[in-house]
């Protein structure tokens, strides 16, 4: 137990050291309100390295409950990977795909596409709803920790202090 402790106060230690001189610098490189060309926090494909959505396409992200909600932009974009026509098939989608979150192209963690029509247990990060068409009404997606029993909220990749600072001075937080 102790030395969970020591490890989990070093990687703190470390990440805010890294997030202190980064903001010391100017480097922390996250897209600011108006700049609108480059992506700092990206969700890509694990497989092809494609990028699904960024933080050009987030209209704001609520943190508690790690719900992302989509521009037009980012509608279209995430429509782009689902191909059915009429009733939803699970092989024409994102489902069980593996994608990979990175901020300023630094991975920060690594999951799954995942619907809650599946009945089979995850223990990772997964994309809820990875079977459904987005449009104007109906325009969120939500990265939960895990879709099953055995969770340990102690290691939550999603609460990285990098991605956070980056939708904070993005201005996508709420």
């Amino acid at each position: 137990m102790y030395e969970t402790m020591v490890t989990v106060a070093r990687k703190l230690s470390f990440v805010l050291a890294v997030v202190i001189l980064s903001t010391i610098f100017g480097l922390t490189g996250c897209n600011k309100p108006g700049n609108t060309t480059e992506v700092n926090l990206g969700i890509y494909l694990l497989d092809s390295g494609e990028l699904v959505i960024s933080d050009l396409h987030i209209e704001k992200y609520i943190w508690d409950t790690h719900t992302i909600e989509l521009n037009d932009e980012g509608i279209e974009k995430w429509n782009s990977f689902i191909s059915y026509k009429g009733i939803p098939k699970l092989s024409d989608t994102l489902y069980k795909r593996d994608f990979v979150l990175k901020v300023d192209d630094k991975e920060v963690y690594r999951g799954t596409f995942y619907s809650m029509l599946s009945s089979t247990s995850y223990d990772g990060v997964v994309i809820l709803d990875a079977i459904m068409k987005l449009d104007g009404e109906r325009n969120t997606i939500k990265i939960a920790f895990g879709y099953g029993p055995n969770l340990d909220s102690l290691n939550d990749p999603r609460n990285s202090l990098d991605m956070y600072d980056c939708l904070k001075e993005a201005g996508l937080l709420e």
